[in-house]
């Protein structure tokens, strides 16, 4: 009998791929996510900070120009992290549509690839049937020659 070939086999090929392709995006979103985050802490930790200078600086009775410049600064703070917060939510978006994408890649590989092993077994049944016959015929002709020869 002819060694299994699978007809789809570049077709598996090229689902495999894309699901790699579609964790590497997923892993680049992950990370960018991670990252946006990380800068929103940031902002938020430089935000908690300036409040608490502000306050000691408060104790020792500033100058309008000093308060003005903290409340400047902390307008400003408070955009970035408004900014920030909408980077963060592009970045969690743009991470969502990668898994997405990624668990439709791995649905259509793991279909290829169930596919394969059903032919895979069903060609390892009919060698098991082959080969059945082969070893009944071979038994059938020992038991004629057995027979022929009392």
């Amino acid at each position: 009998m002819k060694k299994f070939r699978f007809r789809l086999e570049t077709l598996l090929k090229f689902r495999k791929m894309r699901e790699e392709e579609a964790q590497i995006k997923l892993a680049e979103a992950n990370i960018k996510l991670r990252k946006e985050q990380d800068i929103l802490k940031d902002l938020r930790k430089k935000q908690a900070d300036i409040f608490l200078l502000l306050n000691q600086k408060q104790t020792n009775s500033p100058t309008i120009e000093t308060l003005k410049t903290y409340s400047y600064y902390i307008d400003k703070i408070k955009s970035d992290i408004t900014a920030q917060q909408e980077e963060v939510a592009k970045a969690a978006a743009y991470r969502q549509e990668c898994l997405v994408v990624m668990e439709d890649a791995m649905k259509q590989r793991k279909l290829v690839d169930n596919l394969r092993t059903k032919r895979l077994e069903q060609y390892n049944d009919e060698l098991l049937h082959e080969e059945q016959k082969i070893l009944d015929e071979l038994g059938t002709q020992a038991y004629m020659r057995d027979r022929e020869s009392v």
